[in-house]
């Protein structure tokens, strides 16, 4: 059964923003802000944020992007836990929740339980939406396109892909996604952070 991007804001299942208040909440604290603080960085209003956290609202695509950015963590990062898990995740085509609101969809395929610091995720963007504002973040991203015409756009520079086109970059860095043409843009989205810096017996090299 292929996954399905009809849905809006009301009928976003509960398993896809199952513990999202809770996780912005811990990414929060950990990173030593308030609840004002983050709502500066994320231009939100603070109250807004109160009620994301506490379950009590529930916020666009573009809202967590601006979460996410504010944190400087990835969007897929707030669907998913970081607590240790089993080995072996097997999610099925017809299980993997889908939030979809503001013409753009998310579904996030990679548990970070399994891999700590990795996700992968599967965006499609409508040809009318304004797609993913500039966001940057921790790490390194890489895309790669099933369908459509997608363009990201950097600081300088921008570079329009198509079905079987890929691009790696510095998570680091500004960039914006989104659709180009008729049709709408569906890529994967896989992303590392590398959590500790590697240990070496005898020092590097």
């Amino acid at each position: 059964m292929a996954p399905t991007y009809g849905w809006g804001v009301s009928d976003i299942p509960g398993g896809a923003l199952a513990g999202l208040g809770d996780r912005i909440r811990r990414l929060r604290v950990a990173r030593g802000l308030d609840q004002v603080e983050l709502a500066e960085r994320a231009e939100l209003d603070v109250a807004h944020l109160v009620n994301v956290e506490r379950g009590d609202a529930t916020p666009s695509l573009d809202v967590l992007a601006q979460v996410a950015t504010a944190l400087d963590v990835g969007l897929s990062e707030l669907f998913t836990d970081s607590k240790p898990g089993p080995a072996v995740v097997v999610l099925r085509g017809d299980e993997v929740p889908t939030v979809d609101t503001d013409g753009m969809a998310l579904q996030v395929l990679t548990p970070r339980a399994v891999v700590p610091g990795l996700y992968a995720a599967r965006y499609r963007i409508s040809a009318t939406g304004e797609g993913v504002r500039p966001v940057r973040h921790e790490g390194h991203d890489w895309l790669f396109v099933l369908g459509g015409q997608l363009l990201v756009e950097f600081d300088q520079e921008s570079t329009t892909l198509r079905a079987g086109d890929s691009v790696s970059f510095s998570a680091s860095v500004p960039h914006r996604l989104s659709a180009l043409g008729e049709q709408p843009a569906e890529f994967l989205a896989v992303g590392a952070t590398l959590l500790a810096p590697p240990r070496y017996a005898d020092g590097p090299g």
